[in-house]
């Protein structure tokens, strides 16, 4: 385990729970906290109360979209300055285009990248080497 990620929190919202246990086990294997949601509304009431470091956050989720919870999360006071990172298998352009809109600092193609890489660019964008 890396202790020089130790007290870094990462919210995982996704709802297959393969790929959540799995982006889970990496990012603990990596030394960072995780916090697991498997809906919109869970994920978005773990983004205003927890305060997690960085929030990685599927697109097509139950209760509530992704890109509605981006979009609250980044319009609250207590979310506005997390880290958001879209996990998706949408590929369009437009979708892109407007999470980054809304306040994503990245938009990632599930099928195109490993968690090892997801885990890589969360180190990127919290400039952690």
């Amino acid at each position: 385990m890396n202790l020089i990620n130790k007290g870094i929190v990462i919210l995982i919202v996704e709802d297959d729970p393969a790929l959540s246990d799995l982006y889970n086990k990496k990012f603990k294997k990596e030394g960072f906290e995780t916090l697991i949601a498997r809906d919109g509304t869970t994920g978005l009431d773990m983004a205003l109360t927890k305060n997690p470091n960085c929030i990685l956050l599927d697109v097509m989720l139950p209760k509530m979209t992704g890109m509605e919870v981006l979009e609250k999360v980044k319009d609250s006071p207590q979310g506005g300055s997390i880290p958001v990172i879209i996990l998706s298998n949408v590929a369009e352009k437009g979708e892109r285009i407007k999470a980054m809109g809304l306040g994503a600092i990245d938009y990632l193609n599930k099928a195109m990248h490993s968690p090892e890489d997801i885990v890589s660019k969360v180190k990127e964008h919290l400039e952690i080497s």
